[in-house]
């Protein structure tokens, strides 16, 4: 089953922050950088989806970006995506905070951001935002489609908190053999709510037929070996 979001960017006149009618923050008004700053920013993919918001620490804009250079049929994927996370500062620049980078590996037909699924929710009520992205890497079967089985490819989950990245990584598969799930060391550090959110939002997704998660520890990531 595919998932796919529609993405939308408005080009208005000022940046504003707000929260939408659905409860996530978004930019109510926003006007992204122009093409050559997104360039000097870092930013080298085409802009596909922003997110604003405020907190104790200040304002904020989250920027998802993909090449969109996977064409299969009616279906786009990307070879890679990018996600950059700036403080807007009062004379309205930009600074960096954070910012991933990823790519599909050369077995896989591409990946993309599952937008839907992005939070911009403070998890452990501290007064800071801490932003959750999700991005699923797709196979392509043996007559050059994409396969969007529930079952099938890999997806990652990326934890904004504190100035960090945590990333959670998971392979699923038709046998319970096949599904692993493992967090980055900075995760089994999270205080247990923000641990807890997570593990939740991995339940969710199981039982919304989204993604084959390993539940053989109650879906709970795993260090990777070697740990």
């Amino acid at each position: 089953m595919k998932y796919l979001i529609p993405t939308t960017l408005l080009f208005l006149s000022v940046l504003a922050f707000g929260q939408g009618k659905d409860g996530k923050n978004t930019c109510t008004d926003a006007l992204p950088p122009s093409a050559d700053n997104l360039k000097n920013l870092g930013m080298q993919l085409p802009l596909t989806k922003h997110f604003c918001y405020s907190d104790h620490g200040g304002n904020y804009v989250l920027y998802l970006t993909e090449k969109q250079d996977k064409v299969f049929a009616a279906d786009k994927l990307s070879s890679a995506i990018e996600a950059h996370l700036f403080q807007v500062q009062n004379d309205k620049s930009l600074t960096k905070v954070l910012s991933i980078r990823d790519k599909a590996g050369n077995n896989e037909a591409g990946l993309e951001f599952w937008s839907k699924l992005t939070e911009i929710t403070d998890i452990d009520k501290d007064g800071n935002i801490d932003p959750i992205l999700v991005y699923r890497f797709y196979n392509a079967d043996d007559d050059s489609k994409v396969n969007y089985d529930t079952f099938a490819g890999r997806i990652k989950i990326i934890l904004f908190y504190k100035g960090e990245k945590v990333v959670i990584s998971a392979i699923t598969g038709d046998l319970d053999g096949e599904r692993l799930t493992t967090a980055t060391e900075n995760f089994f550090s999270l205080p247990a709510s923000v641990q807890k959110h997570l593990v939740k939002k991995m339940i969710g997704m199981y039982k919304d037929n989204l993604y084959g998660f390993d539940n053989s520890y109650k879906y709970f990531p795993q260090k990777p070996k070697g740990n």
